[in-house]
């Protein structure tokens, strides 16, 4: 019974033996092959006679049976296994396998250790895959190294794993200094102390690093910032940042990469042009001033009257939300409007009653030759246009054009409300001032037919609020 049950045992046993993947072997103390199963046998690609007795010197390389002969020689001191480790066979092809090993000693009866038996596990696509992950990694490595903008990525810990040469040129702090640095220590080359970089955001995505960080574009996973490094160079250094999350081939986020494009020449000429451009409208308004002053020289009567239009005319496009640009232009519109009189004869701009009809229709030549005048003037926006239509009324009974509703700018109707509300409200030669409430009245009762409603009930809002106190 015993015997039949040790026989029995001794099937399962190889059965078990030969259905499995994995290489079995044992060998005795010399290490010679007493025994294997069929899996090791295809790995080596021998026979069955010829592997038998074969030494383990004759299927690897001089180095990797030395590292064999220290682990048998320390299962045998030790009287322990030995797990997971790995070397190379080679194949009687000479194909070469990468294997993870263990090694466990064959006692005798009497304790003795008679030779030792282990399991072969093939890992060879394992590592490959390793290998061309590491060789990946270092492409990636030396592609980052060499890429024209300061470079560096972090781990999913924060963790510097790579810092190129060009963040080495742009900080002067060496690679080696400051790869395996955490705790936000890679901004100290940037700003002089530690804190939370764009790159960051990526890793943590916490509302602590985006309260910190202002100004940051998203676009996708990744994030872009204009950003200033007081800490870089002599005077500080203006980067565009850009940062991007890593993943593994899982989908996993590994890390995160940061690039760093020096964009100080750039941040230099832009503040050139804006100081030009403040200089240019500096000069432009001062030349605009002084042609509204020659303009009311030649006017005792109306003297402030253009300035006291712009005031109010800029006062209701903010109120109306008009852009800055728009509501600057609407400003020198209203400063020039008038200036076409320049060609009036002055005893007609200040006659003390009534105008005849040709001394009407020439008043009226104003606007043209305003246009006429403005027009040479390089301003952005068509403030010739809004001169020479701030007489035309929504139902067309204007001048000069006769234009009516949508065809008159929107600029110019803010600028013939404001003209009419200033003009009646201020003495002429003709007549004593009429005062607000009339100028105001004047406006209410017309809303909709000779000036454009939006306008009117700005304009009302302003005075009702008093926020007009220059009339």
């Amino acid at each position: 019974m015993i015997n039949r049950a040790l026989i029995n045992n001794a099937k399962k046993f190889l059965n078990i033996l030969a259905s499995i993947e994995d290489g079995y072997y044992e060998v005795d103390k010399a290490g010679n092959l007493v025994f294997f199963n069929q899996s090791l046998q295809e790995m080596l690609g021998y026979s069955k006679e010829e592997l038998l007795g074969m030494n383990y010197k004759h299927y690897m390389t001089n180095e990797d049976a030395k590292k064999v002969f220290k682990t048998y020689n320390l299962v045998f001191r030790t009287g322990e296994a030995a797990k997971g480790f790995d070397w190379q066979l080679i194949s009687k092809s000479g194909r070469k396998l990468y294997v993870e090993t263990s090694v466990s000693p064959i006692f005798a009866a009497d304790g003795e250790i008679t030779g030792f038996l282990g399991i072969i596990r093939d890992i060879s696509e394992r590592k490959r895959t390793e290998q061309q992950i590491r060789e990946s990694e270092r492409r990636l490595a030396d592609i980052i190294n060499f890429l024209p903008d300061a470079t560096f990525v972090v781990d999913i810990k924060g963790k510097v794993i790579i810092w190129n040469q060009a963040a080495e040129e742009m900080t002067g702090v060496k690679a080696e200094d400051i790869i395996g640095k955490d705790d936000y220590e890679y901004a100290i080359p940037f700003f002089g102390y530690k804190k939370p970089m764009l790159v960051d955001i990526v890793i943590e995505e916490s509302t602590y690093a985006h309260n910190l960080i202002p100004g940051i574009e998203r676009k996708g996973h990744t994030l872009i910032q204009e950003i200033f490094f007081p800490s870089v160079g002599d005077s500080g250094l203006y980067c565009w940042a850009t940062t991007a999350p890593l993943f593994d081939g899982e989908g996993n986020q590994t890390g995160a990469i940061i690039s760093l494009r020096d964009i100080s020449r750039r941040k230099q000429t832009e503040n050139a042009l804006q100081e030009s451009l403040e200089k240019a409208q500096t000069i432009l308004r001062s030349t605009v001033n002084a042609l509204a002053i020659t303009t009311e020289k030649r006017d005792l009567y109306t003297a402030g009257h253009q300035r006291r239009v712009a005031q109010l005319a800029t006062a209701i496009a903010r109120e109306m939300q008009f852009p800055e640009d728009i509501t600057r232009g609407i400003y020198m519109a209203a400063t020039l409007h008038d200036i076409g009189k320049m060609q009036i004869s002055s005893d007609i701009l200040s006659k003390p009653g009534e105008l005849n009809d040709i001394e009407t229709l020439l008043v009226r030549t104003h606007t043209q030759v305003g246009y006429e005048i403005v027009k040479t003037i390089p301003f952005e926006l068509p403030v010739a246009d809004m001169v020479i239509q701030h007489h035309e009324r929504m139902d067309g009974s204007g001048y000069p054009q006769g234009l009516a509703g949508s065809q008159i700018m929107l600029e110019a109707r803010i600028l013939a409300v404001a003209d009419v509300v200033e003009a009646m409200s201020s003495h002429r030669p003709y007549r004593p001032a009429l005062g607000i409430s009339l100028a105001l009245e004047e406006i209410r009762s017309h809303r909709g037919t000779l000036y454009d409603p939006d306008v009117v009930d700005a304009c009302l809002r302003l005075f009702d609020r008093g926020k007009i106190d220059f009339l």
